[in-house]
């Protein structure tokens, strides 16, 4: 985790991301924290600042959204080797797949609760520190409990906890 201190949390919504710092600080009180409230916000951080170690990307938000983001991060050369980690409540297949096809590390589906938020930002630390390879696309997305059923959204794209 130590590699990971300078972290950017884009995300517009006030309780998903205090939902968000109450995790990262029961995992390292050190991670320096910043917020974008809005994909401009974000990007107009990532010109003036380039040197993050990690950024979550919220999928849904104003002016611009995660896809935006990811897509300009992806295609800058100061930026593009950053690690990105989508967050969103989004669990539709094709967000998924175009988060993957453009390079994001790993994709959250947001859980019901914020109380588990810690479980997965730890396996999230943890699979950062071993990214000896990009996860294919059965370990792309993390999210609490198995898919349901009846959730075609999910098949061939998901790991749970």
């Amino acid at each position: 985790m130590e590699n990971f201190q300078h972290i950017l949390i884009a995300e517009d919504d006030t309780d998903d991301y205090k939902f968000f710092i109450e995790a990262l600080e029961k995992i390292s009180p050190d991670f320096m924290v910043q917020r974008a409230k809005n994909g401009l916000e974000c990007i107009k951080m990532l010109k003036e600042n380039p040197t993050w170690d990690l950024i979550f990307l919220d999928l849904n938000m104003p002016y611009k959204n995660g896809n935006e983001c990811l897509k300009f991060i992806k295609e800058s050369k100061q930026l593009a080797e950053i690690p990105v980690i989508i967050y969103s409540t989004s669990h539709y297949i094709k967000d998924i797949d175009y988060c993957f096809k453009n390079g994001a590390q790993n994709y959250i589906v947001k859980p019901e609760c914020g109380n588990k938020m810690f479980e997965i930002l730890s396996n999230v630390f943890c699979l950062l520190a071993d990214r000896s390879s990009r996860p294919t696309k059965n370990t792309f997305v993390i999210r609490i409990g198995a898919p349901r059923d009846n959730d075609e959204q999910f098949k061939d794209s998901e790991m749970s906890l």
